[in-house]
């Protein structure tokens, strides 16, 4: 399986090529709203996976493609700093291109010295917080035995004393568990003591795990944005105008869908390919029973 998937079109990087670090689905938490699905390997040891694989993908990519990346991002199937090797990725990654370096992480292991070290050399951290209260904590992000959200908090500022670059702070919403006057005024305490350079409040927009995981309208969300204060943005959509592919084969589509739900427009804007064109490609994949479509809040949501 390709440890390289996209570029994808993200609402926070652009256009983004993506770097799996670790097995599906193997996380720190099993979160009611993950798009990716449920944790099936819950775990907060870190430990190696395949580097020499990953960082071979990524020179053969950087050699031979043309398309123009905002960022080079790791993330994927689970937490990326489980992988022991990430502080060598990175580095590497810096070797080969002048493509900025971006790592998504819940930041459940920034409490340990050695993970923010191994973060050092990129140019953006975008951790998550989705809760004030340790109850909320573990109902939303359902952590391995032995993570807290006073851990969670902890490594956030001191990542925030260490680190020389963006941290982009992501608070994801939910209607009924995070999104009360109480909770969102703690959220409000904690932004200001950890001093991102950014918050970004996103809503369960893809298939979730668990229906309780509903989210909030667009009005809902800019509420809650003034509310935070000055530096709160409500993630926008992907707008940008898709690079052209030269070749795309359903494998291409399958191995992207593997990986996420995505609509047509979605992977449209990400292959650079009219949607129209998608379109029948996705209905002849899904009568062939190799794809599936599911209906998330009114819109079609292909996976594989």
């Amino acid at each position: 399986m390709s440890h390289l998937f996209g570029p994808v079109p993200s609402r926070r990087l652009g256009r983004s090529l993506g770097v799996d670090l670790v097995p599906p689905k193997t996380c720190t938490y099993d979160c009611l709203y993950c798009e990716v699905g449920p944790t099936t390997h819950l775990t907060k040891k870190r430990r190696a996976f395949e580097a020499a694989a990953i960082i071979r993908e990524l020179q053969d990519y950087l050699r031979d493609s043309e398309t123009t990346l905002d960022y080079l991002t790791i993330t994927g199937s689970g937490e990326p700093t489980l992988n022991l090797d990430l502080k060598d990725i990175v580095a590497t990654i810096r070797d080969l291109t002048t493509t900025p370096v971006a790592i998504l992480t819940n930041g459940s292991l920034l409490y340990l010295p050695e993970v923010r070290r191994d973060l050092a050399q990129s140019q953006v951290i975008l951790p998550s917080l989705d809760a004030a209260r340790e109850e909320t904590y573990r109902a939303i992000n359902r952590p391995v035995p032995g993570l807290t959200l006073e851990k969670l908090v902890f490594g956030l500022k001191a990542l925030r004393r260490e680190f020389a670059g963006q941290i982009w702070l992501e608070v994801l919403l939910l209607k009924g568990l995070n999104d009360t006057e109480a909770e969102l005024t703690g959220l409000r305490r904690l932004i200001r003591e950890i001093a991102p350079d950014k918050v970004q409040l996103n809503t369960a927009v893809r298939p979730v795990v668990e229906d309780a995981a509903q989210p909030l309208t667009t009005a809902e969300m800019a509420a809650v944005a003034a509310f935070l204060g000055e530096g709160v943005e409500v993630i926008a959509g992907f707008d940008r105008s898709p690079a052209a592919r030269k070749s795309i084969n359903d494998a291409d589509f399958l191995e992207t869908l593997a990986r996420r739900p995505m609509t047509a427009r979605d992977l449209a804007q990400m292959m650079g390919l009219p949607l129209d064109q998608v379109e029948k490609r996705l209905a002849r994949l899904q009568a062939a029973g190799l794809i599936t479509r599911d209906f998330y809040h009114q819109e079609g949501f292909y996976r594989g």
